[in-house]
């Protein structure tokens, strides 16, 4: 008898019966404000403090709060000051909830105030003065919109039409991984006899060491 050749037939791998390795995206974390990118580097420092400081805090409601703030120095200027602030029931984290309202008066009868607001999911807003005594130092708007991985922000401060001076800040932030954000920040003034613009970068990198 003579030989018998038999052919395997292979397999293909093209077949819908062979799982392919499924690739998954990352997604990447919102890097938050300009304005907190350095926070936790910030609070390894300690304050400084001459002299003696006495707080009293008084929670009237689950929504607000009053304060009291006495400081006695021998150095520097002692004084006074009143601190109120309102905060609502639309809570993001631990430390967001809006709407906020933050007021700040000292003995000299300067005010320092802030109101913080959610317009919309990504939409937030806050709106910042400041007086000494019966003067206006400063007043600002801010607009700030939250991405997926992404965070840009608008700042109008001191505007006046009257004599055509304004400050501009623009803010953005992006997510470039996990751990490092990048960005940068125009800032923009203008006033009679001056205008100017400053352009500066800035970066994180958060992760363990070692």
């Amino acid at each position: 008898m003579g030989n018998v050749l038999a052919l395997i037939p292979i397999k293909d791998v093209s077949s819908p019966n062979v799982r392919k390795p499924v690739r998954r995206e990352v997604l990447l974390p919102n890097p938050g404000s300009f304005d907190e990118l350095h926070k936790k580097c910030k609070e390894v420092f300690p304050q400084q403090m001459e002299g003696v400081k006495l707080i009293v805090n008084k929670m009237l409601s689950s929504h607000f709060q009053v304060s009291h703030t006495i400081h006695m120095s021998t150095l520097g200027l002692s004084g006074y000051h009143f601190n109120a602030s309102y905060v609502g029931s639309k809570q993001l984290s631990p430390m967001e909830v809006f709407p906020t309202v933050i007021g700040d008066l000292d003995n000299t009868g300067s005010l320092n105030a802030q109101v913080l607001h959610l317009l919309f999911d990504r939409i937030r807003t806050k709106t910042v003065f400041q007086t000494q005594q019966s003067t206006f130092l400063t007043w600002q708007f801010d607009g700030e919109y939250r991405g997926n991985d992404f965070t840009t922000t608008l700042t109008l401060g001191n505007p006046d039409l009257i004599n055509e001076s304004v400050i501009v800040v623009a803010h953005y932030l992006q997510s470039i991984t996990e751990n490092l954000v990048l960005g940068g920040e125009m800032v923009y003034h203008r006033r009679p006899g001056e205008e100017g613009a400053i352009l500066t970068l800035a970066g994180k990198y958060s992760g363990e060491f070692g």
